[in-house]
């Protein structure tokens, strides 16, 4: 229904009843006087508000009209700049942790894991990526499939797109891959729902990454993130593979307490050094654990347990999880799940 009707909008308005239909809308509701709407809708509006937009007009080819009944009436929403605000990652380790770890969320993944274990068997031969991960980031997004979100995705990026400057430039280039996306896939884009952030379907991807990514892989000719279990995981393996994911590789080495690391460690994973590198700061490695190759790339992070800073030495994989999500925090609660499930 979702694709057959936007079929029907893509399809069926042409510019001039576009803006008849939007004009006889906004007097209905008292938004314009009855000149303004017998003479209709100056074209130059939209643009001249959000020029931004222009670009999708004149490159993307998308229609003035649509785009003008889209937008023109759209209203923010407030819940999304509040929610974008204060966003669970920023919580302590063990805290976020207990908020989204749970053992019925082990319980539920193990059945998943045994449910499509024929088809997870294909989607990791398809795409070299570790099974129990790509069960991990489906439960971490959607409760497998369960909750996908209440927003309204287009009100959503619209609001983070013209209304939270601090992240302006990417969510307009979200709101244009999601419409280009309802092109190709033939969404009505007053119909989907997700995330505050604008994440859509089971594998809460943002627009333009489920447009690089989104796989058909029951081959029905849709690439469906919001019904098909075979879609979903394997677009998720896709990603990983696309982030160059290593097989049986691994993702994180707790460190025993040690000097110099409160001053040396990275928030961000994207400071790496070699293994040979860290080692020359004085960073031991644990006993009884096989070292990396001393030209093997690494991460040293902390996270906050309740007894205190745990230090970490992260590897690719943990990297590519990053890629998902810029926090450390849900990459490192993406591994444990994972290990469960394992």
């Amino acid at each position: 229904m979702l694709r057959e009707q936007g079929m029907t909008q893509w399809m069926g308005c042409t510019r001039r009843d576009g803006l008849r239909r939007m004009a006889g809308a906004m007097l209905t509701f008292g938004l314009l006087g009855p000149v303004a709407a017998l003479a209709g809708t100056k074209e130059e509006d939209l643009v001249e508000r959000y020029p931004w937009m222009a670009s999708w007009i004149t490159q993307d080819h998308l229609e003035r009209a649509w785009l003008e009944s889209l937008f023109t009436t759209l209203e923010p929403d407030s819940r999304v700049i509040r929610f974008m605000d204060h966003q669970a990652e920023a919580k302590p380790y063990y805290e976020y942790r207990a908020r989204v770890l749970n053992k019925q969320k082990f319980i539920d993944g193990r059945l998943q894991m045994k449910k499509h274990r024929a088809l997870l068997s294909q989607v990791a031969a398809a795409y070299s990526v570790s099974p129990e991960y790509v069960v991990a980031l489906w439960g971490m997004e959607s409760d497998f499939g369960r909750s996908m979100g209440q927003f309204n995705i287009l009100r959503t990026l619209f609001t983070l797109a013209a209304h939270y400057p601090r992240r302006a430039d990417y969510f307009q280039s979200e709101l244009r891959a999601f419409l280009l996306l309802c092109r190709e896939e033939g969404w009505n884009p007053r119909q989907p729902k997700g995330s505050y952030a604008g994440a859509i379907g089971q594998v809460q991807m943002m627009p333009a990454t489920l447009r690089r990514f989104a796989v058909d892989f029951n081959h029905d000719g849709k690439r469906d993130v919001l019904g098909s279990v075979p879609d979903s995981l394997a677009s998720i393996a896709a990603f990983l593979h696309g982030h160059e994911w290593r097989l049986n590789a691994p993702l994180a080495q707790i460190l025993e307490p040690q000097a110099g690391l409160p001053e040396i460690f990275s928030a961000n994973v994207k400071t790496k050094k070699t293994w040979r590198e860290w080692r020359t700061l004085g960073i031991s490695w644990p006993k009884g654990v096989t070292e990396p190759v001393e030209e093997e790339s690494l991460s040293l992070i902390l996270l906050e347990e309740q007894t205190g800073s745990r230090y970490y030495m992260t590897f690719m994989n943990f990297w590519v999880i990053t890629q998902w999500n810029r926090s450390n925090r849900f990459a490192m609660a993406v591994h444990e799940f994972a290990r469960a499930l394992r």
